[in-house]
C-alpha cells in the first residue's frame, strides 16, 4: 500500500476564542496526524485522529481539560496537520513521527533494564555461560531477559548440566592445571586443561543457543540423528550421551505448561499499581516461554488506550513481531492495528482476545511475572507524594534530585563519607557514593563533613543537586553551606536533620539556611520522607564503612605472610579469588599458583593454619 500524506504549513497555535473559531472551522474532517510544536518548531507532542476537526477540538474545549493538557497548550506555539486517505496511513505515519522525534508529552514506553539475563562470553575460544544484570554495552550474546536471578539459576543449571559449559571467570580459567569442582560433579567439560577441544567445544555453545533461542526440536532432531549416527558405528557409549540428552530435554518439555504451541506468539498484559503502570510481554518461541519483558510507560499525554497505544508504537518498530498477540481484554482498534502490523511486516499478524486454555495459562504467567516485578520495581509509587510534601513544606519550586549526605567510622578510625541519591523515580542507587575520609579528619565530625563535600562538588562533572540533606546539627549547616559557597555555588538548597530528645524520631528538628528551626510533624508525609532518607544515607554510610573495615582485615591478612612479597600475594588473590579460599587450598593447590613453589605452598600453608 503506497501511504499518501499531505502536509499543511504549520500555524500559530490559535489563542482568543475567535482565532479558536476561525481555526477549527479549516480543520478538515478527514484522517490524519496532528503535532504540536514548540517556539523552535520542534514537536513536543504526535498524535492522529479519524477525524482531525473532532479530535483538535476537543483541545479547545478549557471546562473539559485534563491538566497535563493544560500543559500541553501553554508549552505549545505552533500547530502542524497532515491529512491522511485512510486512519491505517495516519496510525503508520503517527508511529514514525514518534519514533524519530520522541516529542516530551507523548507517552514513552521505557524498556525496563532491571531483569538478568544469560550472556555468552563470544570474545572468547571457549566461551563462558553467566548470568548478566545491567545495560547490554559490551560484547556477547544475551538471552532473556528472565523474569528473576531463580528462573536465570535453573536455565543455567540446565545447560551446564546438558552441555557442560563453563561459568568461571577468564582469569580463573587461564590460571588452572586440574580440573575444578564444577567438572568433577559433571557440569563442566573442562577446556581449561585441554579436555575437550575448540570445536567440540563450540558445538555444545551452539546447542546451548538453540536451547535458550526456542529451537528445542531443533535441537532434539540434531540429537536424533547424532544418536543414531554413533549407535550405527557401535560408538555407544557415545550414543548413550546423547540418548540421555533427548531424555532430558524431552522431561523439560513436559514440564513447560506452554509447550506444543506450532505458531510463535507474545502474551502481553498491562498491570496497574497505585498509579504507575507497566506491560508485561511473554514471548513463546519454537514452543517454548522464552523470555518476559516489561516496559515501562512514563508520562505523557495519550488519546489512545495505553495497550493499543503500546501494541501500535512497539510491534512496529520491532524486526520480528510474532504471528500471534495474545491478550486479557478487547482493542477499540483491533483490526485497524492488525491491519498497520500486516502491512508493515508484510504477512498476516493477528491479535487474540477470545483464548484458548493454553493462551489462558500463557497470559497468566504474564500476569504474574508483570506484576511481581512491578512490586519490586525501582520506582517508588508514592515519590510524586513525597517530592510534593518536601516541596510545600520547604518552600522549593522545583526539585528533580536530592543528595543525602552522612559520615560513618569506627572509633575515629577508617571514616567513610556516604552520598545518596533521591531522583523522581525514587533511590537512584547507581548514583550513590563513598568518599574515604583523610586520616586528619576521621574523628572529626564537621571536618569529614567538610572534605566530604569539598571533594563532592570539585568535580564539574556530577549534576548539582536540587537540595541537599545532612546528617547534623545547625553547626554543621552553617559550615557546609560556607564550604560550598566557596566552592562556587551559592544557590542550592540545604537542611540538616538533628536527633530529637532521647534520639526519639518524632522530637527531629530541622535546620534550614535561613536559621531557622523547626519540629517535624509526626507521621506527616514530609515527616516519613526525611526519616527514610536519612536512615538510608545512615545505612548506606554503616554498611561502606564495614566494606572497608573488611576489605583491609583481608589486606592485612595477606600482609602478615612472611617471605611472600607483594607480587606473589596478588597472584594468590587473583588464582583463589579471597582469603578463605587460599586458607581452604592445600599445599600442593597452592604451589600451582605461577611463582609459588613447594617450599612457598609449604610455607603459606603452616602460617594461615598455625
Amino acid at each position: 500500500m503506497e501511504e499518501k500524506i499531505f502536509t499543511e504549513p504549520a500555524q500559530v497555535l490559535p489563542f482568543s476564542e475567535k482565532e479558536i473559531k476561525a481555526f477549527l472551522r479549516e480543520v478538515p474532517n478527514s484522517p490524519g496526524v496532528y503535532r504540536f510544536l514548540d517556539e523552535s518548531m520542534y514537536p513536543i507532542y504526535i498524535g492522529k485522529a479519524k477525524s482531525l476537526s473532532k479530535r483538535l477540538a476537543s483541545y479547545f474545549r478549557i471546562s473539559s481539560r485534563s491538566e497535563k493538557i493544560n500543559k500541553l497548550i501553554e508549552a505549545a506555539n505552533f500547530i502542524e496537520m497532515s491529512l491522511t486517505n485512510t486512519e491505517l496511513e495516519s496510525l503508520l505515519h503517527e508511529q514514525y513521527l514518534i519514533k524519530n522525534y520522541k516529542p516530551k508529552f507523548n507517552v514513552q514506553f521505557k524498556d525496563d533494564k532491571g531483569y538478568p539475563w544469560i550472556k555468552f562470553e563470544t570474545n572468547s575460544s571457549f566461551p563462558s555461560a553467566k548470568s548478566f544484570l545491567g545495560k547490554k554495552k559490551d560484547n556477547g550474546k544475551f538471552f532473556g531477559p528472565f523474569p528473576n536471578s531463580y528462573a536465570v539459576r535453573d536455565a543455567l543449571k540446565l545447560i551446564q548440566k546438558t552441555f557442560k559449559l563453563r561459568n568461571c571467570s577468564d582469569s580463573y580459567f587461564k590460571n588452572r592445571s586440574r580440573p575444578c569442582l564444577q567438572h568433577e560433579i559433571g557440569r563442566c567439560s573442562a577446556p581449561c586443561v585441554g579436555l575437550i577441544n575448540e570445536e567440540d567445544y563450540r558445538n555444545e555453545v551452539r546447542g546451548a543457543d538453540l536451547l535458550l533461542s526456542g529451537r528445542s526440536e531443533d535441537l532434539v532432531k540434531e540429537f536424533y540423528d547424532k544418536m543414531d549416527d554413533f549407535a550405527s558405528k557401535r560408538q555407544y557409549e557415545k550414543a548413550a550421551v546423547y540418548r540421555d540428552r533427548i531424555s532430558a530435554l524431552r522431561d523439560i518439555q513436559r514440564t513447560q505448561s506452554i509447550a506444543g504451541y506450532s505458531r510463535n506468539r507474545d502474551a502481553i498484559y498491562l498491570s496497574e499499581l497505585k498509579g504507575k503502570q507497566k506491560i508485561g510481554v511473554s514471548s513463546v518461541n519454537g514452543g517454548w516461554v522464552t523470555g518476559h519483558k516489561n516496559f515501562i510507560l512514563e508520562g505523557g499525554i495519550e488519546e489512545d488506550d495505553s495497550l493499543e497505544c503500546f501494541i501500535s508504537r512497539h510491534y512496529l518498530s520491532i524486526k520480528n513481531c510474532p504471528s500471534l498477540l495474545i491478550l486479557g481484554q478487547e482493542l477499540k482498534n483491533k483490526n485497524l492495528i492488525e491491519n498497520a502490523l500486516s502491512d508493515a511486516h508484510g504477512r498476516k499478524i493477528s491479535i487474540i482476545t477470545k483464548l484458548s486454555k493454553k493462551d489462558k495459562g500463557l497470559l497468566e504467567i504474564c500476569k504474574t511475572n508483570t506484576e511481581f516485578t512491578l512490586k519490586r520495581s525501582k520506582t517508588d509509587p508514592d515519590i510524586d507524594y513525597k517530592l510534593e510534601a518536601l516541596k510545600k513544606e520547604l518552600q522549593i519550586k522545583e526539585i528533580e534530585t536530592i543528595e543525602s549526605y552522612d559520615i560513618s567510622h569506627h572509633s575515629g578510625d577508617g571514616a567513610v563519607g556516604a552520598c545518596v541519591v533521591y531522583s523522581p523515580s525514587g533511590k537512584a542507587k547507581s548514583l550513590y557514593r563513598t568518599y574515604n575520609i583523610s586520616k586528619k579528619n576521621s574523628g572529626n565530625d564537621i571536618g569529614s563533613m567538610l572534605e566530604l563535600v569539598e571533594r563532592r562538588f570539585s568535580s564539574k562533572k556530577n549534576k548539582i543537586p536540587s537540595l541537599i540533606i545532612i546528617d547534623g546539627g545547625r553547626v554543621h549547616l552553617m559550615q557546609v553551606q560556607k564550604k560550598i559557597q566557596e566552592i562556587g555555588y551559592s544557590s542550592i538548597n540545604m537542611i540538616s536533620i538533628s536527633k530529637g530528645v532521647r534520639r526519639k524520631a518524632s522530637f527531629d528538628s530541622i535546620h534550614l539556611t535561613r536559621g531557622e528551626s523547626k519540629i517535624v510533624k509526626e507521621g506527616s508525609v514530609f515527616h516519613n520522607f526525611i526519616q527514610e532518607i536519612r536512615d538510608e544515607t545512615h545505612r548506606y554510610a554503616i554498611s561502606s564503612q564495614k566494606r572497608k573495615v573488611a576489605k583491609s582485615s583481608l589486606g592485612s591478612s595477606i600482609d602478615k605472610l612472611y617471605g611472600v612479597g607483594d607480587s606473589r600475594k596478588k597472584l594468590l588473590l587473583r588464582y583463589f579469588g579471597s582469603l578463605e579460599q587460599i586458607k581452604r587450598a592445600s599445599v600442593d593447590d597452592l604451589s600451582e599458583v605461577s611463582g609459588i613453589g613447594k617450599v612457598t605452598a609449604k610455607s603459606i600453608y603452616k602460617q594461615l593454619h598455625n
